[in-house]
């Protein structure tokens, strides 16, 4: 009897380490927490493993960017195509390099990407790690131990929380939209939004759904916010309250700082989506986004609670 108990927690045991096996990821990546709470990691392009870039960590950016006025970026590639760039407030032909670079994270190297080049202030960063390079895995963003996950295609769901709030992901003008509920002025709708970590924004609803459902002068805006994209004056953003937010049938978040847009080209001023949810509210979970199936795991973490704006709590 001794001896088949001894077996059967052997046996238990085999399979927990079979089951842990199965989610184990291909790498784990540090990222610094910048001043303004976006994810930051080390990059290399094109084998240029003696020049370490900070980039930017960006599920709104279809393409991997290198910052042209950055002087840590000079000679990585040649620029010698060109591409329409759709911004947050823009849309520009911008350069680009033939489809043969090779950009490293960690240990794990991607080939054939193609880099754009936009002139970011020099101090910013050194570029924008897109979804050309991320959707080569899945990819968990754990603000616990301030690390990144990278898991072969179609495991990253068995690393999945069953706290998590699963939403299916889309995709309109390349980046990835998720279905949210959102209650403004007493009225609810269901909106389609784009899930953008490289946005310092809240919660904002794009101009052609703010015109359509006659959002402005509803309310009294408690701050105006305008976009610096690609461009300049990029445009105005009335920062209001939306009652809540509700995230798939279990998570309600009320009393949240979103905003009304008025910017008339570039992303927030598209049909394909009704609004962005950026880093200041993405930051408050864990994320995993599980490209082979398309679907955004989203755990609540310590960060909830964090302050939306500094100047909201004063």
């Amino acid at each position: 009897m001794r001896k088949m108990s001894l077996l059967s927690v052997c046996f238990f045991c085999l399979l927990s380490l079979s089951a842990w096996a199965e989610v184990i990821p291909v790498d784990t990546i540090p990222f610094e927490l910048g001043a303004d709470n976006r994810l930051y990691v080390t990059v290399y392009i094109n084998g240029q493993d003696d020049r370490p870039l900070r980039f930017l960590l960006d599920t709104g950016a279809t393409d991997v960017v290198l910052n042209s006025n950055s002087p840590r970026t000079e000679g990585l590639a040649a620029f010698t195509e060109s591409v329409e760039n759709q911004g947050a407030n823009s849309v520009e032909t911008i350069s680009s390099t033939a489809p043969s670079q090779v950009v490293r994270m960690g240990s794990r190297a991607i080939s054939g990407l193609e880099l754009i080049a936009i002139p970011y202030p020099p101090d910013a960063w050194d570029g924008v790690l897109g979804l050309s390079y991320l959707r080569n895995f899945d990819v968990r963003i754990d603000y616990r131990r301030k690390s990144i996950f990278l898991y072969e295609l179609g495991n990253g769901q068995k690393a999945a929380s069953d706290k998590a709030v699963r939403l299916k992901m889309d995709y309109r003008l390349g980046v990835p939209v998720v279905p949210v509920g959102v209650r403004v002025g007493g009225v609810d709708y269901q909106v389609s939004v784009e899930v953008d970590t490289g946005s310092d924004r809240v919660f904002d609803l794009n101009t052609p759904f703010v015109r359509r459902n006659g959002l402005l002068g509803t309310q009294k805006p408690f701050a105006i916010s305008r976009i610096d994209g690609t461009v300049k004056e990029g445009g105005e953003l009335q920062n209001v309250y939306f009652d809540w937010v509700t995230l798939g049938d279990a998570l309600t978040l009320p009393r949240i700082p979103g905003a009304f847009s008025t910017v008339t080209e570039g992303v927030q001023a598209s049909e394909a989506m009704d609004g962005v949810l950026g880093n200041n509210f993405l930051q408050r979970f864990n994320q995993l986004y599980d490209f082979k199936n398309n679907f955004l795991y989203l755990e609540v973490n310590d960060r909830l609670y964090t302050p939306f704006y500094d100047f909201l709590v004063r």
